[in-house]
């Protein structure tokens, strides 16, 4: 199965820049380039920060923007993002009984259990750090139950866990929230991996035993820096995630899908300048 990973577009509404980019335009760009070559993808997950400050006309931007698409898009919301004023423009996104909007998608290869990790009320918590409380560890316990064997696939914003870099583990999933899920998802043998979003940064690894991935936003990037408190945002170039899963083997690539440099031929022809 062939799945695309996007993440962090940050829409702000039509006409607008954010940190001197487009990012409306970054996230075209992403969207002709799957058009382009990978149609034959199962699904597209979007882990959250869909909108910069929650606007409605962002989120009007990004359902057109991704109208194109022929595959099923799945959207979650990050910390940027406005719950309520999301659902009203994308009211067939599923939503849990406590209102968070998490479901179960399946797939060919199992099934993708999309999380909520976003403080109960609006948008733009500060630190914007992760929530994940005791109902939202029941709903995620009693899906793992569910699957039984099958295999699964967890997408989230937030990460569960610190990645070492100082301005986002201040506000990823914390304690105790990171225990409750931790202690939800440990030893369950059918977790294959973890998609999640906020960093910003392409970073691999593994966490208790779950391999787990995530990319460069759509929009802006954040400077790799292990030390400073403050996060601060760069051009760096965009990517997505074409993942490729299988029984035996899940493999992750990044698609640098603004890099137009020269392409050469192994017999020294320059096939794009």
């Amino acid at each position: 199965m062939k799945l695309i990973h996007l993440t962090d577009p940050h829409l702000v509404p039509p006409g607008r820049a954010l940190y001197g980019l487009d990012p409306a335009q970054r996230l075209a760009a992403a969207i002709a380039h799957i058009q382009a070559r990978h149609t034959d993808a199962e699904a597209c997950i979007i882990t959250g920060d869909l909108a910069h400050r929650g606007d409605p006309q962002a989120y009007e931007l990004l359902r057109e923007l991704l109208a194109p698409l022929p595959m099923p898009v799945l959207t979650l919301i990050g910390n940027h993002d406005d719950r309520e004023r999301f659902c009203c423009a994308f009211d067939e996104v599923p939503r849990d009984a406590g209102g968070f909007v998490q479901w179960v998608h399946a797939t060919s290869a199992g099934r993708l259990i999309l999380l909520d990790t976003v403080k109960p009320t609006a948008h733009a918590s500060n630190p914007p750090a992760g929530y994940f409380d005791s109902g939202r560890a029941r709903w995620l316990h009693d899906r793992l139950d569910e699957a039984g064997q099958e295999p699964v696939f967890l997408c989230m914003h937030h990460p569960p866990f610190g990645v070492g870099v100082r301005a986002f583990d201040d506000i990823n999933l914390l304690a105790p929230d990171a225990q409750a899920f931790a202690e939800v998802v440990t030893g369950r043998k059918n977790i294959r991996h973890l998609f999640f979003g906020h960093i910003h940064r392409p970073i691999f690894g593994s966490w208790r035993g779950i391999p787990y991935s995530t990319l460069p936003a759509t929009a802006h990037q954040s400077m790799l820096d292990f030390v400073a408190s403050d996060d601060c945002f760069t051009h760096e170039p965009p990517a997505y995630g074409v993942v490729m899963i299988d029984a035996d083997q899940i493999t992750v690539h990044l698609e640098n899908y603004l890099d137009h440099s020269p392409v050469y031929h192994p017999d020294g022809r320059c096939l794009r300048y």
